[in-house]
């Protein structure tokens, strides 16, 4: 699984997206998303052609977000970095516990083979 960053028609970052490979282990990212990851921007702006993300929000933007942080009404970007890392880290621990699980069951397979099979 890939993380990409989804942009609107005007290019502003709208959302951070997982993408799962296909069933040959390729990934197909959308049109309108890069793999390309943006600062901490309040309102970041993608160019394609640069691959870079540039600051778009207004010090009117930036002040209005400030007040609504500091009142608790909207979680400051470094909280939702903080929950979306939270939700891949456990994405990452359920992969690797499926993981562990089918290694096991291989070596038992393995091993009911090399005694002749009998238990099967």
């Amino acid at each position: 699984m890939i993380q990409v960053y989804e942009y609107d028609e005007n290019f502003i970052l709208t959302q951070p997206l997982s993408i799962r490979p296909d069933e040959e282990g390729n990934y197909t990212i959308p049109e309108n998303c890069t793999i390309v990851q943006p600062p901490s921007f309040i309102k970041a702006m993608y160019h394609p052609a640069e691959k870079i993300w540039t600051e778009t929000a207004t010090e009117e933007e930036k002040k209005a977000l400030e007040k609504q942080i500091e009142s608790g009404r909207v979680p400051s970007p470094v909280d939702e970095l903080k929950a979306q890392n939270a939700a891949i880290t456990t994405q990452l621990a359920e992969a690797q516990s499926l993981a562990e699980s089918q290694a096991q069951m291989v070596a038992n397979l393995y091993l009911i083979l090399a005694e002749g099979g009998k238990e099967i």
